[in-house]
């Protein structure tokens, strides 16, 4: 996964002499790509005003790079994707599983499954940096699969798994949102879902911002992979099949949000933001400026393009992603009788653990003596944890301390 953001007034994106030339003479910006030497995929456009040329277009086609338009408040508006392979048998029993509810509800209880155990993993993963009763959470999310077991046997229904979905949800942003309040306490985070719309695409806060933000980047992750391996993405199995919508693609964003939720609280933790990196609109709703968009989208590609154990050996996420609708597509296809979506959790890259905060915050001069730890950097480290700000803890200083 390697997006290229582009974005600004005027920019223009054409060929020459064989060359695609992205340029932005207004921010002195210019990027050049020969053919077949270019590492992005993803084409991000996030402008007020620009052009592209059609030569410029069959360039990105012919070279598989799909060219993502960002509405005004950061959601997909739309993706320009190769041609899809033509596979009239898949499509056809995609349609055949989706009116079969039996089959439909196997696949829609596994997404559940999944999705529900990354957000618990997220959490405990996250409960060693933050106060997070993560005993507490896992009783909570028990507690709801046992209610959702109780009804499964007396009458499957999907009312019942989105109600299951929706709790745990809830539980699992009300956590977040205790996060958020930590790092940054100047944004106001209260819940996802808005006044106006239940998917709320319009965010009236930052936090909800970055997050719409950053699943406009993954939607359009999934709706290239998708393409390439034939699915309809109009038929989906969690969700319901609307006009202009793309349900399949919204079920297999379930799987990998939680990277995105992720990416955000690294954002935030690692980068002091304001309020002034953000837009305020004429009707109060908030969008990113343009060098935070850039920062998510890296947060986004780190995180993507991260090596965990998958299948015995280990893999990026967004190749995992991709044999994640490959497995959907051949269980569809009946070449595979079992469905079972699983996402590897994420290592946690950091050193500032509550357990290590609490040892120095205890350290007494003796041990402070002893482990070689200079007086100024110990007084340092614990007025900034007292004042709840992060520490950077070098990496002798931590060798010192792990060392007890």
């Amino acid at each position: 996964m390697n997006p290229l953001l582009i974005s600004g007034f005027g920019t223009s994106i054409n060929v020459e002499k064989s060359k695609l030339i992205i340029q932005n003479k207004l921010n002195n910006t210019k990027y050049e790509f020969y053919p077949h030497k270019i590492n992005h995929d993803n084409i991000i456009l996030d402008n007020h005003s620009g052009n592209i040329t059609f030569d410029a277009i069959k360039w990105l086609l012919k070279h598989d790079i799909s060219l993502s338009i960002l509405n005004w408040n950061g959601n997909l508006l739309g993706i320009t994707l190769p041609e899809s392979p033509k596979l009239g048998n898949l499509r056809i029993k995609q349609y055949q599983k989706y009116l079969d509810n039996k089959t439909r509800y196997k696949i829609a209880e596994s997404i559940v499954f999944s999705k529900v155990q990354s957000s618990f993993n997220l959490l405990n993963n996250l409960s060693e940096f933050y106060l997070i009763n993560i005993n507490k959470i896992k009783q909570e999310f028990e507690a709801e699969f046992s209610n959702y077991f109780d009804k499964l046997k007396k009458y499957p229904s999907f009312s019942n798994l989105l109600s299951y979905e929706g709790r745990v949800a809830q539980v699992y942003f009300d956590v977040l949102g205790t996060i958020f309040a930590k790092i940054s306490p100047k944004f106001i985070f209260e819940a996802r879902k808005g006044k106006e719309n239940n998917r709320n695409y319009n965010a009236a806060d930052e936090i909800n911002a970055l997050l719409n933000y950053g699943y406009a980047i993954l939607e359009s992750e999934i709706r290239k992979t998708v393409n390439s391996i034939g699915l309809d993405p109009t038929i989906g199995y969690l969700h319901e099949i609307y006009p202009s919508k793309t349900p399949l693609i919204y079920d297999i964003e379930e799987l990998f949000r939680w990277i995105i939720d992720l990416s955000v609280i690294q954002l935030l933790n690692g980068t002091k933001l304001s309020k002034e990196d953000f837009i305020l609109t004429e009707n109060y709703n908030i969008r990113l400026k343009n060098n935070v968009a850039e920062l998510l989208i890296n947060k986004i590609k780190d995180n993507f393009n991260s090596k965990v154990p998958y299948n015995g050996k280990k893999y990026h996420y967004h190749n995992i992603l991709s044999d994640i609708i490959s497995k959907l597509a051949y269980y569809i296809a009946d070449k595979n009788n079992k469905i079972e979506f699983i996402v590897p959790n994420i290592d946690i890259s950091r050193n500032d653990t509550i357990n290590l905060k609490n040892k120095i915050l205890k350290m007494t001069p003796q041990e402070r003596k002893r482990l070689g730890i200079n007086k100024s950097t110990l007084f340092y480290m614990r007025k900034n944890i007292i004042n709840g700000k992060n520490i950077k803890i070098y990496d002798k200083t931590l060798s010192k301390l792990n060392l007890e």
